[in-house]
């Protein structure tokens, strides 16, 4: 069951030409990582990654490191224990994996809550995922993992 957070809101439709470049960014940049970063919640086969409930529907938080979803977890008050039981999913099974959630009621992922709050449908994860490879491929003197070659 997500968990309600009243700072993650969905002003996607409010972006500036400049603020959607930065989301776009942000993306492209996730999708060069090797792992995908969740905090765990539940036990056993019944973990799920923290996800919050908005009017929308629920969201799901991705992390781009170890340390900004622990920094995040201690920040909603979870305790160190908790925010540290974190799960990394090869990115390359991410969008598959983010998809059984929608089931659920699972709407939206963004992208390192508290800072970058980069969010996204997840119906369009697999698209800016073939746009997000679509520019790598296409960036000059850069590999998979978006380090210079």
């Amino acid at each position: 069951m997500p968990h309600d957070h009243d700072e993650i809101d969905d002003g996607a439709e409010e972006l500036t030409p400049a603020e959607e470049l930065a989301l776009q960014a942000a993306w492209q940049d996730a999708f060069r990582l090797e792992d995908w970063i969740f905090i765990a919640r539940g036990v056993g086969d019944q973990v799920t990654p923290l996800a919050f409930e908005t009017p929308e529907g629920g969201v799901i938080a991705v992390f781009t490191s170890k340390e900004l979803a622990l920094e995040f977890g201690l920040a909603i008050g979870l305790p160190e224990e908790e925010a540290g039981f974190q799960l990394a999913i090869p990115r390359t099974s991410c969008v598959e994996w983010l998809l059984q959630f929608v089931d659920d009621g699972v709407s939206a992922a963004v992208l390192d809550p508290g800072t970058t709050d980069a969010a996204v449908m997840l119906a369009a994860l697999p698209h800016v995922e073939q746009l997000a490879l679509a520019a790598a491929d296409d960036a000059p003197g850069e590999g998979a993992t978006g380090e210079e070659s």
